[in-house]
Formats: C-alpha cells, structure tokens, sequence
C-alpha cells in the first residue's frame, strides 16, 4: 500500500469528515448474513444515512475497517465513490493496528478488506502492533478527525467499543445518526416473505 499516512501527519478537514461506528457480524442480525432479508434492509439505510451526509458536506468517511460494520459502510462509500455524482468522496481507513487483516476469517471478506485498502484515499495506522487499548486509541483518532459518526448499536453489556465510541463522539459534540438495532424488527426479517402482511 503507497498510501499509508503516519497517524501525526494526517489531515483532514474534521468539518466534512464522518466516521462510523459499529458492531461486528457477531452482533449484527442474522451474524451479519447479507443474503438475509434484514440485513439487506440495514444495508440499505446505511446507503441512506451515507448520502444524506455527503448531501450536507462530508466529503471524507472515515472507518476503522473492523470485520462487520466498519467493513460494510467502507465497502457502501467505496462503491458510491465509483459514482460520477459522488467523485469527490473519499475514504479514509483507520487500523488499530498493522496486522488487522489477520482478523478477516473468510476469503471474501480477506479479498473486500484488501481491495479496500488498496484503493482508499489514505490508511492510517494508530498502533504498530495489537496491545492492550489500541482499537480505543483508533476509535479516539477516528472522533477527533469528524464532525459526524454513523452509527450501529444494539443493546450490549458495558464495555462495547461501540458503546465507547458513540460516547466519545457525544462528549466532542459530533452530529450522530445511530441506528438502534433493537427498536428496528424490519432489521430482523429473514425473508421477503416475512414482511408481507397476512
């Protein structure tokens, strides 16, 4: 990768800059199965929430690329970006640490990590190696470089980097747009056929 920016010499204008936040496909409906019917439906609202903000002036999207959410909004702006309406949108993909790939357990999800980072506008990298606090380290760079998070939560025991990072983001004033898992059943359906009435 040629674009990978040390962590200190990295700029961004944080007023049109976004960031998301998330839990892993583990927490995620269905394990973050994307042929089912509810997470093609939460997909699509994030489709959504990632135009609205480039309709009001984010420019740059920012991920922390971790396996589930992270990885699926990076893969929604890397696709818009193709787009000749959104040229101008730029990804920037946050690592906790240099061997995160090692956390991508499918070949396709190896192959969507890698194409990503191999074609983002820059990779920063916040720990050289895994230790103790390096995704709080990353999840803490990602806030104070935006002005906004897109958000996926579910309720969870404390201590969820989601959790964590969401309360960053309060306390440094960013607008935020969370999606909460369990106030939304149509994020739960698991097929077409399940949505019809009866």
């Amino acid at each position: 990768m040629s674009n990978i920016i040390p962590a200190e010499e990295f700029f961004c204008n944080r007023d049109t800059s976004c960031c998301f936040t998330g839990h892993r496909d583990r927490d995620l409906p269905f394990g973050g199965d994307v042929h089912k019917q509810g997470m093609k439906n939460l997909l699509s609202m994030l489709v959504l929430m990632i135009k609205e903000a480039y309709s009001e002036g984010c420019r740059t999207f920012i991920s922390g690329m971790s396996k589930g959410i992270d990885l699926r909004c990076a893969e929604i702006v890397h696709s818009l970006s193709a787009q000749p309406e959104y040229k101008d949108m730029k990804l920037v993909c946050v690592l906790p640490y240099a061997g995160q790939r090692t956390e991508m357990k499918t070949p396709l999800d190896s192959y969507t990590y890698s194409l990503i980072l191999n074609s983002c506008s820059a990779v920063v990298i916040t720990s050289p190696k895994y230790e103790n606090g390096c995704y709080k380290k990353r999840n803490s760079f990602m806030v104070e470089h935006s002005s906004r998070l897109i958000g996926v939560i579910k309720e969870k025991a404390k201590g969820s980097g989601t959790l964590q990072t969401i309360n960053m983001a309060k306390r440094a004033g960013l607008t935020l747009n969370i999606i909460c898992l369990d106030d939304n059943p149509v994020f739960y359906i698991d097929s077409d056929s399940d949505s019809r009435p009866i």
